[in-house]
């Protein structure tokens, strides 16, 4: 399997956060791309999720703690755990990797 992330159908999820997504026999994997100050809000699933910072900056909130990263950081929430997060003044690209990889069922919980 191959494929471009720039040839994937787009989708607006939230205001200013647009994904493009394909999913493998194991892994869902999702390329972001946030418009600056852009909020995925937190929620929750039982899948583990890795997230990769392509470009920009972000402020993720993993349970009670809030993280600043910048390109080439990431982190590695586990199933479960309540996590969201909101690009920088720049905007930002992020690619977060689910494992295992949703169903067409599967669905995030938001936590208000």
């Amino acid at each position: 399997m191959r494929g471009n992330f720039d040839q994937l159908p787009a989708d607006l999820v939230y205001d200013g956060v647009t994904r493009r997504s394909f999913s493998s026999d194991q892994a869902t994997v999702t390329n972001y791309t946030f418009a600056p100050g852009a909020t995925f809000p937190r929620h929750r699933h039982p899948q583990e999720q890795i997230t990769l910072i392509q470009a920009g900056q972000v402020e993720m909130t993993i349970g009670d703690s809030v993280e600043r990263l910048s390109a080439g950081d990431w982190s590695v929430v586990p199933g479960d755990v309540e996590h969201g997060i909101t690009a920088g003044p720049g905007g930002a690209t992020v690619v977060a990797i689910v494992v295992p990889r949703r169903g067409s069922a599967d669905a995030y919980t938001v936590v208000s």
